[in-house]
């Protein structure tokens, strides 16, 4: 077994299995923060792009200013493609576990 100091840990877990942490008992309480800490992000990633949006036009970057500015279509097509990424990339290996079932595989 090799000695890794904290620098030098592998990026990736390695051997044929995912590792399990929780009972299925508590998988629903962790899917659970989880949803809503994925919520929060994106919700400081919306208020983030405004905030760049109001600098770009050289508003003032108020409360008010943040709470009534309202994206215009382009502003939303981006959005809605950086949130179609962003819950692409959280639920990935959900997805990839589906469709492995649907094929008749096995989930990993």
């Amino acid at each position: 077994m090799t000695d890794t100091s904290w620098g030098e840990r592998p990026r990736k877990a390695t051997g044929p299995d995912r590792q399990s942490y929780f009972d299925a008992s508590d998988v629903d309480r962790v899917m659970s923060v989880l949803l809503a800490l994925v919520s929060e992000v994106a919700a400081i990633r919306e208020r983030l792009d405004t905030h760049e949006r109001l600098a770009g036009i050289g508003a003032p970057a108020s409360v008010e200013a943040v709470e009534a500015y309202r994206a215009d279509d382009v502003a939303e097509d981006q959005r809605d493609t950086w949130r179609d990424a962003y819950i692409r990339r959280l639920f990935r290996v959900i997805v990839e576990d589906v469709e492995a079932l649907k094929r008749g595989g096995e989930a990993t």
